[in-house]
């Protein structure tokens, strides 16, 4: 772990705690982003570390850092650890100083990072992305305010009540609708589907979060998929729920963290195309994990090789 409060790199877990006056913890005044560290590579921490700053800058937190800084300090924290294959967290906050509401109480902005070994999201002892997951529409947990739904901030209290509900629904994560019946996102994930005459389309991010795994997402299918044949286009539009829940979907899916991709084979227990994974998520777990994980080149500006000491 990292802390700019402590000064450095810990390695001792009982050292690892965040005070309880930083006004992350009791206010939720903080960011955060996650990315992967695979074979000593961290992937995508770029385009990451540009969201946490956008958060951060619409959340009014003061800082000293640039993207470099954030960079570095990540990259040390992974070399410190000597981890060639986990999951990197990190947030920035306003700081600890006490617990009003305001943050001029707090001295200076904070920093930490952690290295750490991811739980698999989805159901226990399945394989989500390769066999699909049931979904349902959240009915009583309200959406986030579109500012709060466009800042990756620590206060996640609605993402965990989507999630819990739609289990007690049935579900997985979770699927948020507006009032106008269209489909919004997942409690931690963007929602994407392929439509019959194979064009994917995600709903717009207007008042949901802007994930980096969509955006991925979309850039291998314009290019590898629709090259395949196995999709048309690529759209960013409006989605109502009931076209999804017609006739008119082939495929529907949820992404996020990188490299997770869970093919969605029902919802409210009616399927989603023929209710089974289809091509098009089969072919970009595929392309994922193959960037993230394989032999695959990807682009070099998502890569940041980790010096280690050994």
């Amino acid at each position: 772990m990292f802390s700019s409060w402590l000064g450095g790199v810990i390695t001792d877990p009982a050292l690892m705690q965040v005070p309880l006056d930083d006004h992350l913890v009791h206010r939720g005044h903080g960011v955060f982003d996650t990315c992967t560290l695979s074979s000593g590579r961290l992937y995508r921490l770029g385009i990451h570390i540009d969201r946490l700053l956008h958060s951060a800058e619409l959340a009014r937190i003061e800082h000293p850092w640039n993207k470099d800084d954030l960079i570095e300090m990540v990259v040390d924290t992974a070399s410190a650890a000597g981890i060639r294959d986990g999951a990197v967290r990190y947030w920035m906050s306003v700081g600890p100083g006490g617990f009003s509401p305001s943050p001029k109480e707090c001295p200076e902005a904070c920093f930490y990072c952690i290295i750490f070994d991811p739980a698999p999201l989805g159901a226990e002892g399945l394989d989500p992305m390769r066999t699909g997951i049931s979904e349902a529409t959240v009915l009583d947990t309200p959406m986030k305010p579109p500012l709060l739904a466009t800042i990756k901030s620590n206060n996640y209290l609605l993402n965990v009540l989507t999630h819990m509900e739609a289990v007690d629904r049935g579900g997985t994560f979770g699927v948020l609708v507006d009032d106008d019946g269209y489909v919004a996102e997942s409690c931690v994930l963007n929602t994407a589907f392929v439509t019959n005459d194979g064009v994917l389309c995600t709903p717009p991010f207007d008042g949901i979060l802007l994930g980096t795994t969509i955006r991925r997402v979309m850039d291998l299918a314009s290019g590898a998929l629709t090259g395949e044949g196995l999709i048309s286009s690529v759209s960013q539009a409006p989605v109502l729920a009931s076209e999804v829940r017609g006739d008119l979907i082939s495929e529907m899916f949820l992404c996020g963290g990188d490299t997770h991709l869970f093919p969605v084979t029902s919802w409210d227990g009616v399927p989603v195309g023929a209710g089974e994974v289809g091509p098009v998520a089969r072919r970009l777990i595929e392309l994922l994990d193959g960037e993230a994980f394989g032999d695959a080149v990807g682009e070099a500006r998502d890569f940041i090789d980790v010096p280690y000491d050994d």
